[in-house]
């Protein structure tokens, strides 16, 4: 299976738009590395769709240094690099639905701040 789910706090976003009109977001998601007080980011591209506007949803509600829980797939896109040597290989994360999460103390873990279904 090609999917994953992470959680983590958003450090850059953008919105933009094709040529045609579709809304993409494109965000980092900085997650802490395990047992260190680094941390790696992921970049993830969320899409609009016919049936729903999560690109757009997630811009527009969500801001750097916001926690967010993202399920999503995998894929690997083809690329020329500048140097024009060979084609590459790139990972790609595309977002399929988010959901805010706020930390439980009583818990001691993250929780989701909304139901999945209200977020995306």
């Amino acid at each position: 299976m090609n999917s994953f789910e992470l959680l983590g706090r958003i450090n850059w976003i953008d919105i933009k738009y094709t040529e045609t009109g579709t809304c993409f977001t494109k965000i980092l998601l900085a997650k802490k590395k395990p047992k260190s007080e680094e941390y790696e980011s992921f970049p993830i591209i969320f899409f609009n769709t016919k049936n729903d506007n999560t690109a757009e949803k997630l811009a527009e509600n969500h801001r750097v240094g916001d926690y967010i829980r993202i399920k999503g797939q995998l894929g690997i896109s083809k690329y020329v690099p500048k140097n024009g040597d060979k084609v590459c290989d790139k990972i790609v994360l595309t977002g399929w639905s988010f959901v805010p999460v706020i930390w439980d103390a009583e818990q001691n873990k993250y929780v989701d701040a909304i139901k999945e279904s209200e977020a995306a």
